[in-house]
């Protein structure tokens, strides 16, 4: 039998679970924008890794953190143009946010330690650079 690693999970492809975290560090800063404009900002911070953003998924997305209450919408009718949503931050997105930083910031040090484990056992395979707490963190232009 042979498996096509372009759908397996392990291609990194269907990890959707890390767009919510990105939509309220987004809307942090960027208070009232449209979905287009939230998505060409994720896209810049994804583009380099070769992961695509569904447009269609980002507005399910959108609907489903605004029915728990993380984010709110709001009509924008220009004069010119067809209306659009205009999305925001609600107090519980903050929240939301804060405990999504804590509980990456946890899992990014389990990768980091399966990822050395891993290099014991597969000491050819190429070994990320270091990522441990030591490390500066990137900055994030958003």
């Amino acid at each position: 039998m042979t498996i096509d690693f372009q759908d397996c999970p392990c291609s990194g492809k269907s990890m959707t679970y890390f767009t919510a975290p990105w939509i309220l560090l987004v809307l942090s800063k960027h208070d009232g924008i449209h979905g287009y404009e939230l998505k060409k900002i994720l896209k810049g911070h994804m583009e380099d890794l070769r992961i695509s953003m569904n447009i269609t998924g980002l507005y399910r997305h959108l609907k489903l953190m605004e029915k728990r209450g993380v984010l709110s919408s709001e009509w924008d009718t220009p004069d010119k143009g067809p209306a659009k949503r205009k999305y925001s931050l609600t107090e519980e997105g903050k929240e939301c946010l804060s405990l999504w930083m804590q509980t990456l910031y946890i899992q990014g040090e389990l990768i980091h330690r399966f990822l050395r484990g891993a290099h014991k056992v597969f000491p050819s395979m190429p070994m990320p650079a270091n990522r441990g707490p030591e490390r500066e963190v990137p900055k994030c232009n958003l």
